[in-house]
């Protein structure tokens, strides 16, 4: 058992000047064996540093962190929490340590002196059991996102851990391949096998039997005591839909009790509430654009790509055909290895095609970029002294003037949600990993190309980032800038995206696209989705959940947050009781 014991933890200050800033404040909570427990909080609300306090990689500014009833200890002749506590973080580079996936596995169970033959079958297993097989000789680091992921899991798990702390982790899997590892990851450890904490971003529901925690003003809440008003005005912390959803009902008296978590529980909910004239009818939904006539920002024609290398490599991509039309957001989803990232470098014109061609039109602007590329990683792209360094580094390349480039730096990260005071002057690497993102994507901005490339540009961000994220790419969009994205989150997708492609790919295969379409057909076209082992985003099932009998009829919604609103109004002037 892990216990924190009134603790309080500072993290530096904005700048080398500044006192350290206080991040959690008396927190007390016990995770004990067979549980699994949910972080939920805002970007900068120290989800991060309560993970590195349960390691032992951060100390507490006061109080103490026991590990089995004693305090943890530091410094260099601390004995080693490993294999007792294994802790993974977002970002899988830096966490590599050898050049293939098997000496990854095999690296920690050698620094335990387990015996030879014991090392091999426990890396055999975890191997099998996280889906690498074929996968032994690669390289980590040349991997997708999502098997460098599962290859750092099956790496701690080979260890078998009494705790197993996860930083958003699993962050970048597709939605489908994600649940199913968290859920059995969850299952486990209710079975007793290990203690649980991890942290998301995104506003997923727990799964059952799993603890939901909330930090919050410096302190760790209990989410489902908090009221449905203080539910619905925290919109920076990523709720579970649910609970927004039936917060919304409680505030009109349809809903009575603790607030949802989940689908089941909204739909049980919903199933006690007494039936009412006109509702659950679905509007008809809003016709799609056509991008079509309009000239082609970027042009993918027939394209193929195979890694170079010794005796060459079977193609990622092939028979790739991609036209994105000036002023069009077109969103690539598929799962984990399909060729999201690929087709965006392809795109961008950091890789060359070994088959096809990709065309872009001139700019007819000197000054105009004609493509630019933000990484998965975006904070990979951070180098300046200060944060309006960063963000104003490509106009000081271009010779632009300084009081413009002030003024355009400004701008720029007012547009991604980060105010000029006080984050102009802060050091970079003292940020959240939510507000690095938004610092690399206001460095793009500050020059907008013709064609934006963005890589899983909502990875990190909470609640409020997305929604900042969402204006600037209507605005671009707005003004005649094309989009192409490649994304997991399929929410967001959903709400910004004129058309979805769908990539795909069976074992051995190259990736494909396996159709594309406006949002709202591509989510009712299950057998489609269940080609690209996608599910539809949450808000689908919730949106048919809530348009049964008791529930006045609402809009159409593309997305979570349409959905709220248009129930939200839905309900305005309705007076009724709870059954």
């Amino acid at each position: 058992m892990i216990r924190l014991d009134a603790v309080s933890a500072t993290v530096p200050g904005a700048s080398a000047h500044d006192a350290p800033r206080q991040i959690l404040r008396d927190v007390t909570a016990e995770f004990r064996p067979g549980e699994s427990h949910l972080i939920l909080g805002p970007n900068g609300s120290g989800k991060t540093t309560l993970i590195r306090l349960l390691a032992g990689f951060h100390p507490p500014a006061s109080g103490r962190v026991l590990l089995g009833g004693a305090p943890i200890e530091r410094g260099r002749d601390a004995p080693s929490l490993w294999p007792r506590v294994a802790v993974l973080f977002e970002e899988p580079d830096p966490q590599f340590l050898t050049d293939s996936v098997e000496a990854e596995i095999a690296f920690g169970l050698e620094s335990l002196a387990l015996p030879p033959e014991e090392i091999r079958a426990r890396t055999a297993e975890v191997v099998e059991a996280y889906g690498l097989a074929g996968f032994e000789a690669r390289a980590p680091q040349a991997l997708s996102a999502g098997e460098k992921a599962r290859t750092l899991l099956a790496a701690v798990m080979a260890a078998k851990p009494q705790v197993l702390l996860l930083d958003q982790s699993l962050a970048h899997l597709d939605p489908g391949s994600r649940r199913e590892l968290e859920r059995r990851l969850v299952e486990d450890a209710q079975s007793g096998r290990f203690t649980l904490v991890r942290t998301h971003q995104d506003a997923d529901a727990p799964y059952p039997c799993e603890r939901l925690h909330l930090i919050a003003g410096t302190r760790l809440v209990d989410p489902t005591a908090l009221s449905p008003q203080t539910v619905l005005d925290a919109t920076d912390v990523p709720y579970p839909l649910a609970m927004r959803a039936s917060a919304l009902l409680a505030l009109d008296r349809l809903w009575s009790g603790p607030l949802a978590i989940d689908l089941t529980s909204l739909t049980t909910g919903l199933a006690t509430l007494r039936p009412r004239e006109g509702a659950g009818v679905a509007p008809p939904p809003v016709p799609a654009q056509d991008f079509r006539a309009r000239d082609a920002a970027l042009e993918l024609r027939d394209v193929a790509y195979a890694p170079r290398g010794h005796g060459g490599r079977s193609p990622l991509i092939a028979g790739v055909g991609l036209r994105v039309g000036m002023g069009e957001v077109v969103a690539l989803v598929g799962v984990s290895g399909s060729g999201k990232s690929t087709l965006l470098k392809l795109a961008a014109g950091l890789l060359d095609p070994t088959s096809g061609s990709i065309h872009r039109p001139a700019t007819g602007n000197g000054r105009e970029r004609p493509t630019a590329l933000a990484l998965e990683y975006p904070e990979r792209q951070l180098f300046g002294r200060t944060v309006e360094e960063d963000v104003t580094a490509i106009l000081w390349v271009d010779g632009v003037p300084a009081e413009e480039r002030r003024a355009r730096g400004r701008e720029a990260m007012e547009l991604v949600g980060l105010r000029h005071e006080p984050f102009a002057s802060r050091v970079p690497m003292t940020l959240s990993e939510g507000e690095k993102r938004r610092v690399a994507l206001a460095s793009l901005l500050a020059e907008p190309p013709r064609v934006l490339l963005l890589d899983e540009p909502t990875a990190g961000l909470d609640p409020e980032g997305r929604r900042a994220l969402a204006g600037v790419v209507r605005g671009l969009n707005g003004r005649g800038h094309a989009i192409l994205m490649a994304s997991h989150d399929l929410d967001f997708a959903s709400a910004v995206a004129d058309r979805i492609v769908l990539l795909g790919r069976e074992p051995g295969e190259p990736g494909r696209i396996l159709g594309e379409g406006y949002p709202p057909a591509i989510w009712d076209d299950r057998a489609l989705l269940g080609r690209a082992y996608l599910p539809a985003p949450d808000f689908v099932d919730m949106e048919r959940a809530l348009r049964g009998p008791a529930i006045p009829a609402f809009g159409p919604a593309r997305d979570s947050e349409s959905l709220l609103q248009a129930l939200a109004r839905a309900l305005k002037g309705v007076v009724s009781c709870a059954s």
